[in-house]
């Protein structure tokens, strides 16, 4: 299993983020969406500096297969700090050029001028990317291809929740990191999904 440390890069997107809240927000719902449940997590998003009990836990919520477009929870020094989407994370539908359904984008075809464009599906991301890492060529659209965010075999689709239920320990699930950037990397640790940190070539 790779060990990865370090920021995404993808032709022409910038990810959105998160903000501290001050009250009690949720996602883009205002609950989580994975079936399987946790152990430690609050069943709503708790509010900013209320107590909280496992050091250096994340909980998710939102259904937004975009991490930094939920609202997250993190439990540091007893108590919770709670992020916010960014105002600015897209909402549905997908742009035109998207194709209509997650198994009909042609992963690994060429995209041409559509460098840049992600669409989003119950499943996951998918996008018109030049790959995973390295400097982006002159020509981006003439090696662009569509690249959907599929994690190795074993690994969950959609991507879990943070703070829910998994197994086995220390299994590494990538979505895409260096490829979208919708794009993520987690793990099973102790029986939750974390977020852990990945860097890509240069």
């Amino acid at each position: 299993m790779r060990k990865i440390l370090g920021a995404a890069v993808f032709a022409g997107v910038v990810a959105c983020g998160g903000v501290v809240s001050s009250g009690d927000d949720s996602g883009s719902d205002g609950s989580p969406i994975e079936d399987a449940s946790s152990p430690y997590c609050p069943s709503s998003a708790p509010s900013n500096g209320a107590a909280c009990s496992k050091e250096g836990l994340y909980c998710e919520y939102g259904s937004d297969p975009n991490l930094s477009c939920n609202t997250v929870a993190q439990c540091t020094g007893g108590s919770w700090t709670v992020n916010t989407p960014a105002p600015d994370c897209p909402t549905p539908p997908n742009p035109s050029p998207c194709p209509a359904t997650w198994a009909s984008v042609p992963v690994g075809q060429h995209c041409g001028n559509l460098v840049g464009t992600t669409c989003s599906y119950a499943q996951g991301f998918c996008g018109c990317s030049v790959g995973g890492g390295g400097p982006v060529p002159a020509d981006a659209s003439a090696v662009a291809t569509w690249i959907c965010d599929t994690p190795e075999a074993g690994c969950p689709q959609p991507r879990p929740r943070l703070g829910t239920t998994c197994s086995p320990n220390n299994l590494q699930c990538d979505y895409s990191p260096c490829e979208l950037p919708t794009g993520t990397s987690i793990a099973c640790i102790d029986g939750v999904w974390e977020e852990q940190p990945y860097g890509c070539a240069l």
